[in-house]
């Protein structure tokens, strides 16, 4: 019996999430996987995601700053 793979959802022409954009550019998506594979399919179609992905990376550079540095106040 053959399974087939449903590709993410973006791939039907949905936008991409802030939450997958955050997990691509922490490295938490798999480079060579199926959803980053969409994903960045999805990017060079797209200019509406490109602009959010973006500020997404831009985002996620801060808060990586931030820790580095230890620059932040929990309280």
């Amino acid at each position: 019996m053959r399974t087939s793979h449903r590709p993410p959802h973006y791939l039907a022409m949905e936008h991409i999430s802030d939450h997958d954009l955050e997990c691509y550019y922490l490295g938490l998506l798999s480079a060579e996987g199926p959803k980053a594979e969409a994903l960045e399919e999805h990017l060079l179609r797209c200019r509406e995601c490109v602009e959010h992905a973006e500020e997404s990376d831009r985002y996620v550079d801060a808060v990586r700053g931030l820790l580095i540095r230890g620059n932040f106040d929990l309280g």
